[in-house]
């Protein structure tokens, strides 16, 4: 196995001038960059899903990476740049988490949420299950999670209880919720957002089999429960004051707010969804938002898929790759005004799994099969 460099390279990228009259392919605000490797000593890291599944201790001084062949959690030390350990987990047996993973949470430094399909687990860190619980068994009947709902995007509210909010979304209907469960109280409470609504234009149903959605998101950053979805720049961030959903909204000199939502609710088969797949994947998407407590700004990307038909594409599918991107990075302050915006030249792919650590914004690049991280400090807004 080979040793892999802490520090690959060091490219420092400045973008100058000032934001008036400057063109949407240029920087408004200067960028440096460098990129560093991750040394996994004797270990093949997991990087087949683009890190899906992955998460940051609430320090973010590790990085826990599910690894989907072995079934265990890889941890990574964020300041030494190197593999740690692997923590092995149970599908059965008295730590058994269940069959089918579909993510992990941290919780503080003794335990972490591990869910599995119809099931819930709390484990300390070593996997071993302290306890077992179903959120659809939460809460009363008009409120609690259905079997037939999607649970997910999950966060940890601090309220000094055992709650958490997540999104809740039932395909054949195209209903998303917003949902709360209080597991020390055995309660659930039900919120609905408007953005759900406009994202109910982007579900096609496909005559031949299956469902395709667009992905909507609920964040816990910068001390704010953040519900956004791909297809708007709107943000609902929920207020514990009010027990609600307060709205932000966005207009951009650079991009459209949102996509456009014209296309049919079903299709006869693959071959006719593809067509649209693309031009949908043409339009501006949003990413999920992430904070910098050093700056005390919020960073969002943003992007438009470019397709090139000259390029291979998968076989046995009708479905088209993207053969790049052009990416947007819009700046928030605390309270999420936008206060920035600009294109971002150096970055010609979909942003993949990315965060925020002591001023940089640090996006995974899988580099020779060896996991990266390119990092970004922004600067002159």
């Amino acid at each position: 196995m080979k040793h892999v460099v802490f520090l690959l390279t060091l490219v420092v990228f400045i973008g100058c001038g000032g934001k008036q009259g400057v063109g949407d392919e240029e920087l408004r605000f200067e960028v440096e960059i460098d990129t560093v490797m991750i040394n996994p000593g004797q270990e093949i890291l997991f990087l087949n899903s683009g890190l899906y599944g992955a998460v940051l201790s609430n320090d973010k001084h590790y990085l826990y990476n599910f690894n989907h062949t072995e079934f265990s959690i890889e941890k990574i030390d964020l300041e030494s740049l190197a593999f740690v350990r692997k923590i092995e987990v149970s599908k059965e047996g008295p730590n058994g988490v269940g069959q089918y993973f579909m993510g992990i949470l941290p919780l503080d430094e003794e335990k972490l949420l591990f869910r599995c399909y119809r099931q819930d687990n709390l484990l300390d860190w070593e996997a071993k299950k302290l306890r077992q619980f179903d959120f659809t068994k939460i809460g009363d009947d008009k409120n609690k999670v259905t079997e037939e709902e999607n649970f997910y995007s999950l966060v940890c509210m601090d309220d000094g209880l055992e709650s958490f909010l997540g999104l809740a979304h039932q395909y054949r209907e195209k209903i998303t919720t917003a949902v709360q469960v209080n597991l020390t109280s055995n309660s659930a409470k039900r919120y609905e957002i408007p953005l759900f609504e406009k994202a109910k234009k982007f579900q096609i149903e496909i005559g031949d089999g299956g469902i395709f959605g667009v992905q909507s998101y609920l964040v816990m950053e910068g001390g704010k429960a953040i519900v956004c979805s791909e297809i708007a720049s709107d943000m609902y961030v929920y207020s514990p004051e009010s027990d609600s959903f307060k709205a932000h909204t966005y207009l951009s000199e650079l991009t459209a707010e949102e996509k456009t939502g014209t296309n049919p609710t079903t299709v006869g088969d693959i071959e006719d969804f593809a067509p649209i797949y693309r031009r949908m994947q043409e339009e501006i998407a949003f990413m999920p938002p992430r904070w910098d407590e050093a700056n005390e700004v919020y960073y969002r990307f943003s992007f438009l898929s470019i397709f090139d038909d000259s390029v291979e594409q998968p076989e046995n599918s009708p479905i088209p790759r993207a053969s790049g991107a052009k990416v947007y990075l819009t700046v928030y302050d605390k309270d999420l005004n936008m206060i920035a915006e600009s294109f971002l030249p150096m970055l010609n792919a979909r942003p993949a799994f990315h965060f925020v650590k002591e001023g940089k914004l640090w996006v995974f690049e899988n580099i020779e099969d060896e996991m990266g991280f390119v990092r970004l400090a922004i600067s002159g807004i």
